[in-house]
């Protein structure tokens, strides 16, 4: 196997000796020819050498295009998904390193093509036995794929390659979906249909700032909203009941305190004491059970107006000063004294004074607890620092539930009832806002509540 220049090389040297003897032919007949005929034989020795070289190219080129042919038939039929058999590998060594390049390359493809199938059809055997519904729309607003978990009467089955406005029969999530395509941003919306519930969560799929698709997750939420107001159902009729009764002993311990004017000595007093303080911290825990019914079920009211948030941080520092005062503790207010936001003034002392109280309690004697309103473009950002036990992030996402509690043993000792932060959360959503919670470069735990400006609200 030759290279190309050593090929094309030889086959010059060889026609140029060719003609070198040819030519050395006709002079020696030349002298035993008349005069008339030299011309002729000048001639044919020119279209000899004419015809040899285009002979020769003609060679040259046919050892090199017909294996290019070769080549570029088989880079379209890899293009076409069709890899064949391997080429076999011509004379010339450039062509035949190139071949060879191609023949591992198909191979390789090949190889690579048969794991996509197999991956692919792993996932759609895995898409189509998901419990939820999964759907995906490109960029181009094509329907994707879908699952045949996905109630008919949401999108209509067997809808690929149909455009999503027609595929889509529910007009709420109709209107949803062009809403954050358009946005290209991630969303959840939630609705009845029938005698069902659905959650459907909405994610761009994108890299670099270019989004390739959409897809949506749709859930049925039905049981689970049954069993979320069964739950809230008992807990409003526990707390009402529980009421009455813990009144009526707290009552009736009272009466007994004066009536026996027992030494504070006493075993009877010291069992009256704790009869009370438990008592209280019944009727503490009855309050707030209460107190997040009303706003789980909307029925209390936000009255919004503007107010110094300086000045209620401060009277809520006075009022919790016992509390703050009685571990050696401080509290910090980094607030602009004339900055007024705009909520609810009762809620938002209700809910100030629940998360100071948790940051003074969670933290340990002689620390600082800060509270910071930033202002921001659409926003107010009120954030609780404390020095406490911190939050590990696997209870971040359930510290908001009712009755949860990081530290069991801490709360119990502190006369917490477990409820204070699930006020808090609840207190953030009637103001249109979020709460969430984050570590402290210098220990313990952020509360940060985000809640939009009057301009920004939602309408």
């Amino acid at each position: 196997m030759r290279s190309f220049f050593s090929t094309l090389l030889l086959l010059n040297w060889g026609l140029l000796i060719l003609l070198l003897a040819i030519a050395l032919g006709i002079m020696f007949l030349k002298d035993f020819t008349i005069p008339i005929l030299h011309p002729v034989l000048y001639f044919l020795f020119v279209l000899l050498a004419i015809y040899g070289t285009f002979y020769m190219s003609s060679a040259v080129a046919k050892r090199v295009v017909d294996p290019l042919s070769l080549l570029e038939e088989k880079t379209r039929e890899i293009n076409a998904g069709d890899f064949g058999a391997e080429l076999s590998y011509p004379d010339i060594r450039e062509l035949a390193q190139l071949t060879m390049s191609i023949n591992e390359m198909a191979t390789r493809l090949k190889n690579q093509f048969l794991d996509l199938n197999v991956e692919k059809e792993k996932f759609n055997s895995l898409l189509q036995n998901l419990k939820e519904g999964v759907f995906a729309i490109d960029s181009n607003g094509k329907i994707l794929f879908q699952n045949r978990n996905i109630p008919f009467a949401l999108v209509a089955p067997g809808s690929q390659a149909l455009d999503f406005t027609k595929a889509i029969i529910h007009k709420g999530l109709l209107n949803f979906i062009k809403t954050q395509m358009k946005e290209k941003s991630e969303g959840k919306i939630e609705f009845e249909m029938g005698y069902h519930e659905y959650s459907v969560r909405f994610y761009p799929i994108q890299n670099n700032g270019i989004v390739y698709l959409f897809v949506g997750v749709v859930s049925e939420i039905t049981e689970d909203r049954q069993y979320e107001r069964i739950r809230e159902q008992f807990f409003q009729n526990a707390s009402h009941e529980l009421k009455t009764p813990i009144t009526s002993i707290k009552g009736y311990a009272e009466t007994l305190e004066i009536k026996l004017q027992l030494s504070e000595d006493s075993g009877e007093k010291k069992f009256l004491n704790a009869i009370l303080r438990n008592t209280e911290r019944m009727i503490r825990i009855v309050e707030d059970m209460l107190t997040v019914t009303k706003l789980e079920q909307h029925t209390t009211i936000c009255q919004p107006e503007e107010f110094k948030i300086y000045e209620l941080v401060r009277n809520i520092g006075d009022s919790v000063g016992v509390l703050i005062s009685r571990k050696n503790q401080e509290l910090i207010i980094d607030i602009d004294p004339k900055l007024e936001v705009y909520a609810d003034l009762v809620l938002m002392e209700h809910l100030l004074i629940n998360l100071i109280s948790n940051a003074s309690s969670y933290s340990p004697e002689s620390t600082s607890i800060l509270v910071r309103v930033k202002e921001l473009e659409k926003f107010y950002l009120l954030e609780v620092a404390d020095q406490g036990i911190g939050i590990s992030p696997e209870d971040r996402e359930r510290i908001f539930e009712r009755f949860f509690r990081v530290d069991s043993n801490r709360s119990r000792k502190e006369g917490g009832t477990g409820l204070g932060l699930s006020i808090v959360k609840h207190i953030a959503k009637l103001h249109k806002g979020k709460v969430e919670v984050n570590s402290n470069p210098g220990g313990g735990s952020i509360f940060a509540i985000e809640f939009p400006k009057k301009a920004y609200l939602p309408t």
